[in-house]
């Protein structure tokens, strides 16, 4: 591993690595593509996803602060927030979570986890997400006035430290490949604030994967997210003492799922939900990995992605929503309810 990389402080949370396997009923139901999930909703901490990488380094810089408070933020939904408050009550610290709007009717899903998890819940009475981080930069100072020592991670995680979990995670993806002997066209995952993709295209570009990482976005636009992922990139080769350049071209991201708008599960999401747990038994969520197939499917029937290609799928986790949108799933017209997908020498 790189010295640098490996010089960071970080904490063992994920049970690592996470595995990399193929789905081949789901493969048949779109047409042959050779299709591979990589499992990181099976990191295991906290119920697991993607977080918890990101959350290895930013934890450990927290411990290595002194902090007694880990203060972060997101939708009552987050998978960030419930993670981090997970591990926040692993080390005896104090989990702080700034929420958008007000309490919401129905305590369930990651917002049930994050009570469970004895977090301290800040509504911030604005229902605007993009104004959220100061919302926490505030609090932050507040719980400082106060004589606290609280440790401030921005919403998904966004720093370089945040996409050094994603670095880490190319290179046990490389190590993968190479054991397995996959040679894969594309990677492809939700995308929202751009953490995990650009932690990847930093790991794949410095161990020379010749890899294509394809961002579905679930929240905002093409534009806004190639903005996002170049500065992580640059921040995060820095850090690392990485001599290497990613630039817009190289950042592939995709805004055409989105939907009715972030948290709002989309007809084709929920359909993608049902597909991959009749075809694999893997659970999707209505927020990011649902939307993220739902692309990868129509991207396959438009022809843009030929079945000829390898295509991994990062899993990033998520099912804990799945609770809380229950009423759409079942409300969805169940198109997939008598799916069975027989594979060709299978009995």
């Amino acid at each position: 591993m790189n010295p640098d990389l490996a010089s960071l402080p970080r904490l063992e949370l994920a049970k690592l690595p996470t595995p990399l396997e193929p789905v081949r009923r789901l493969s048949h139901a779109l047409g042959g593509l050779d299709l591979w999930f990589k499992r990181d909703d099976l990191t295991g901490f906290g119920l697991g996803g993607n977080k918890v990488r990101s959350l290895e380094y930013l934890a450990a810089d927290a411990i290595g602060q002194e902090s007694d408070m880990l203060v972060t933020g997101g939708s009552p939904e987050s998978n960030h927030v419930r993670t981090t408050m997970a591990v926040a009550a692993y080390l005896g610290l104090k989990g702080v979570a700034v929420l958008p709007s007000t309490q919401p009717a129905e305590t369930q899903g990651n917002f049930l986890l994050d009570k469970l998890l004895n977090a301290k819940l800040v509504f911030t009475g604005d229902p605007d997400r993009k104004y959220l981080d100061k919302h926490i930069s505030h609090e932050v100072e507040r719980l400082r006035s106060l004589g606290g020592k609280p440790y401030m991670i921005k919403r998904g995680g966004v720093s370089p430290l945040g996409c050094a979990g994603y670095v880490a995670a190319a290179v046990e993806i490389c190590s993968q490949l190479k054991e397995l002997n996959i040679d894969p066209d594309i990677l492809l995952c939700a995308t929202g604030c751009g953490v995990t993709q650009a932690g990847l295209l930093v790991g794949f570009k410095w161990m020379e994967l010749n890899c294509k990482v394809y961002g579905i976005t679930v929240s905002r636009t093409r534009n806004e997210c190639i903005a996002y992922i170049e500065q992580l990139t640059k921040e995060t080769a820095e850090i690392l003492g990485l001599d290497l350049t990613i630039t817009s071209d190289d950042i592939l991201v995709i805004d055409e799922y989105i939907g009715d708008g972030y948290s709002i599960p989309s007809p084709e999401g929920i359909e993608s939900i049902r597909l991959v747990a009749r075809t694999e038994g893997i659970f999707l969520d209505p927020i990011y990995t649902g939307k993220a197939i739902a692309g990868l499917t129509d991207l396959v029937k438009k022809g843009n992605i030929s079945s000829d290609k390898t295509v991994i799928f990062l899993h990033t986790g998520g099912s804990p929503s799945i609770f809380s949108y229950a009423s759409a799933i079942t409300a969805s017209n169940d198109s997939a309810n008598s799916l069975f997908i027989k594979l060709p020498g299978v009995k």
